[in-house]
């Protein structure tokens, strides 16, 4: 699995969507890592190494949930919909964003993304997610 966003990028002047990977330098894989599974994974070109201290790792189950629900059902994670209100307090409406209120660390209308912190291996990451203000 490999979560992909939509990135809303300000270009000459004009906004255009673009897909990016959510996770860099991660592919996510779901099975019984038999000898012969980690073998076959590990010969894929770019594979480095796994996670884990010595031999893989598997995810914990909340996290490996985050990955689930960011992989989205392999379709593209779009911008989640903002509200400001006259106070200037910003609602989320919709959208993964949702599902992350706690996690935000920032929220960018003007540039339409928001910072999510999440841990992954007990390794927290930072990651963007796309955001229009209605």
């Amino acid at each position: 699995m490999c979560p992909i966003t939509e990135a809303i990028i300000r270009k000459g002047g004009q906004w255009h969507r673009r897909e990016k990977l959510v996770f860099t330098q991660y592919i996510f894989v779901e099975c019984d890592l038999t000898d012969e599974a980690y073998y076959r994974i590990k010969s894929v070109c770019g594979v480095v190494r796994f996670l884990g201290h010595g031999k893989p790792e598997p995810l914990p189950t909340d996290e490996s949930l985050y990955i689930k629900f960011l992989h989205n059902g392999d379709k593209i994670i779009e911008a989640s919909k903002v509200y400001v209100t006259g106070t200037g307090e910003k609602m989320i409406l919709s959208g993964l964003l949702r599902e992350y209120t706690n996690n935000i660390i920032g929220l960018d209308l003007r540039q339409r993304r928001a910072d999510v912190a999440i841990t992954l291996h007990g390794k927290r990451h930072v990651i963007t997610l796309p955001v229009i203000s209605i």
